[in-house]
């Protein structure tokens, strides 16, 4: 029988004459064969050599067969290789415990050639049989990249090796822009064809160790261990530039070869905080993602200049309130008091429920102030870390005293998280906050900059 490629054999025995028959009888049959006499310099081989399957004998002085046995399936590099046990014994026990221990076969000594090689085979052919239905089960049938379940888990297990090492590390999505029309203007299989070669980019412009995968459609994800933001956005960056110079060849309805165009959107996240898992980390990229497709598409967003942007956004709106509010000081009839609009608060619904006493009102401004300017950072730490007791709590408190205070587009934004809280809409957390944070920091600095909050 002609082998498809070379495997190569490891024979664990001390007996000199039947590591000199098995060497022969496997090289005649194709096998490389590689002999050592002890489990204790088998350990040492399988470390530095690439081995098929190894014939271990059950008998041996030091390490016992057993012994080596245990201590093969024990090591990740070893714990996959098929292990035929040989021994001239046929107790029963020693047969169980073997295979218990995780021994493929079994096999008498002293062998039949015939019958060895044969289950030699079997034990090659299953090994890979099992390493090709494992690769399926985490490889996206079309593209060959990683698949969503195996993107997750490789990916969970770089966060978590990035927080041990104290290493910063990077998740961007990834989104083709206008997909649908690629499928509706060519036929779903130029669509295919478009993913393909996509997933090749991404493939060639990231690193060998970064994680790549398609999550869904046209949606891909990688994630970059022991990388800065800024160095993850030059890649992204890269990335997005040769998809959008790249011409595509693709063949239509009609068997016509035609070139096309696509462009991707990207979002991107620093992991910053110990507890975020790749889900969350994900959510974050997103929002960046979906920044991208609403302000132009073919363009990489950064969670964090995003999040400068909001706050430059803020400050902006309050200066520009400020000046209204210089504009538009209201004398006040029954008394040669002043007062203020004050920015994202309506202060005649706050006064109103203080039956119109506006210094009592400015008091209680500053205790609003005091007690909650810190909720946004309390709400984000509650949500990254799923406390969703302290993430309700916060949230519905918040909710009832802006409404008195008539900050009212802060008490509808927080009226929406308590409602996804209350209801376990835990994929919403994230988005809701998104809308709530700046509200929030409006109203703060709103109060700031006319009364005295220390």
């Amino acid at each position: 029988m002609i082998l498809d490629k070379e495997y190569r054999i490891l024979v664990v025995d001390d007996a000199k004459d039947t590591q000199l028959l098995l060497e022969f009888d496997l090289g005649a049959a194709g096998y490389q064969v590689t002999s050592c006499d002890s489990g204790e310099e088998s350990l040492v081989l399988l470390d530095t050599l690439a081995i098929d399957l190894i014939l271990l004998d059950m008998y041996m002085p030091g390490l016992s067969g057993l012994e080596t046995l245990t201590k093969i399936k024990a090591q990740a590099k070893s714990a996959q290789i098929p292990v035929i046990m040989l021994s001239a014994s046929t107790d029963e026990d020693e047969v169980v415990a073997s295979l218990e221990l995780g021994a493929g076969d079994y096999v008498i000594k002293p062998y039949v050639a015939k019958v060895l090689l044969a289950r030699i085979r079997t034990a090659i052919r299953l090994k890979e049989k099992t390493a090709q239905l494992e690769y399926l089960a985490k490889t996206d049938f079309l593209t060959s990249m990683n698949n969503r379940g195996s993107f997750f888990e490789l990916s969970s297990n770089a966060i978590s090796l990035a927080n041990r090492a104290e290493q910063p590390l990077v998740v961007a999505m990834f989104d083709i822009d206008l997909f649908k029309q690629v499928n509706d203007n060519f036929g779903h299989d130029a669509g295919d064809q478009v993913l393909r070669v996509f997933g090749q980019n991404m493939t060639e412009v990231f690193r060998d160790y970064d994680i790549v995968g398609r999550i869904g459609g046209e949606e891909f994800a990688v994630c970059l261990p022991n990388t800065s933001s800024g160095d993850a956005y030059i890649a992204c960056e890269r990335l997005r530039q040769q998809v959008e110079q790249q011409r595509i060849n693709i063949t239509n309805t009609d068997s016509k070869n035609i070139k096309i165009n696509i462009t991707v959107s990207v979002g991107l996240v620093l992991a910053d905080d110990d507890y975020l898992t790749i889900d969350e980390l994900l959510k974050q990229a997103d929002s960046a993602l979906y920044f991208a497709k609403e302000n132009g598409r073919n363009q990489v967003v950064d969670v964090g200049t995003l999040i400068h942007l909001v706050e430059a956004e803020v400050e902006n709106d309050l200066i520009r309130a400020s000046l209204i509010a210089t504009d538009n000081i209201l004398s006040v009839a029954d008394s040669n008091a002043i007062v203020v609009n004050y920015d994202g608060i309506d202060f005649d619904i706050g006064v109103n429920n203080v039956l119109g006493d506006k210094d009592l009102f400015k008091e209680i401004l500053v205790m609003f102030y005091q007690d909650h300017h810190l909720d946004g950072q309390k709400l984000q730490r509650a949500i990254q870390k799923q406390d969703i007791e302290t993430a309700k709590h916060i949230a519905h408190t918040l909710k009832g005293v802006a409404c008195s205070v008539g900050a009212m587009d802060l008490f509808e934004a927080t009226k929406a998280l308590d409602i996804a809280i209350n209801d376990d809409q835990q994929d919403d957390f994230v988005g809701l906050f998104s809308l709530l944070s700046p509200e929030l920091s409006r109203v703060m600095k709103g109060i700031e900059l006319h009364l005295d909050v220390s």
